[in-house]
């Protein structure tokens, strides 16, 4: 009975002991959701009136195009200016030259410069009608270009001034010898730990309690073992009276007491009391 009360005692602190550990677990942090963002405010645009517009007159176009051709070179010629009437434009880079103008009479020339050269013919009177297209080429003349006179002239031997050598400069205080910090082991001398050597063991910072949750926990893993292989251990059986000893116990009873036999009666009775 002892032993089993014993053992309940260890099952109910071992329980305690694994509950309080259960509590000493560190809980998880809360996350708070983030604020849903909201769209920025868009600035109110006010209504735009449109107010009706008068048709234009439609006006009857044609195109004048053609090519400028250097009678020199045979071949087009561009940036030249081109006079249509009272616009002017220039020829392309393939020589090319395109204008749209109302529908009328027109007159071409070129307008060149003294550079350039001169017109190989006069200029032209053109008539464009409505959606005509009238192609006109233009010629003139390009300067010659002159040819440049080459002179040859002798070399001349520059003299080189020979290389001095400079000294390097030698300081007025010459600094001390810089002392040793190593630190001597023996016979070898060892150099001193550097800040670039990195330690083998980082110091441990953390504050540790020691009942902490594995404590606890090994704790009451210990208690209820104990209680369980308690509670299970098998127990050691007293000695059963023999049939003599139930012969001997029944012929004393049958029997009226003497006082040698009243010792034997009571120790019989309390072992099998105890029994």
């Amino acid at each position: 009975m002892q032993r089993r009360m014993i053992s309940y005692s260890m099952m109910v602190c071992g329980v305690l002991a694994m509950v309080i550990g259960f509590a000493l677990l560190p809980l998880p942090a809360s996350s708070t959701a983030a604020p849903a963002l909201q769209p920025s405010p868009r600035p109110t645009i006010p209504p735009v009136t449109v107010l009706p517009a008068s048709s234009p007159t439609s006006v009857p176009m044609g195109r004048v195009t053609g090519t400028i051709i250097d009678l020199r070179t045979h071949a087009p010629t561009a940036n030249i200016a081109v006079k249509i009437g009272d616009a002017v434009v220039y020829s392309d880079a393939n020589g090319n030259y395109d204008r749209w103008v109302e529908s009328g009479f027109y007159t071409l020339e070129l307008q060149l410069s003294s550079d350039q050269g001169s017109p190989a013919q006069a200029p032209l009177t053109i008539a464009v009608g409505p959606g005509d297209t009238v192609i006109a080429h233009l010629f003139f003349t390009s300067t010659a270009p002159s040819e440049p006179a080459f002179t040859v002239e002798a070399p001349t031997a520059v003299p080189t001034a020979a290389p001095v050598a400079v000294a390097p400069d030698i300081p007025a205080v010459i600094p001390p010898k810089l002392p040793y910090t190593g630190v001597a082991a023996g016979d070898k001398a060892v150099p001193a730990a550097t800040s670039d050597q990195q330690p083998a063991q980082l110091p441990r910072t953390a504050t540790t309690s020691p009942f902490n949750t594995q404590f606890w926990f090994v704790v009451g893993f210990l208690l209820l073992a104990g209680g369980l292989g308690l509670q299970f251990w098998p127990s050691r059986r007293r000695a059963t009276p023999t049939p003599a000893d139930e012969r001997l116990l029944a012929e004393l009873l049958s029997k009226p007491p003497r006082k040698d036999d009243e010792e034997l009666l009571r120790s019989l009775l309390e072992g099998k009391e105890k029994g």
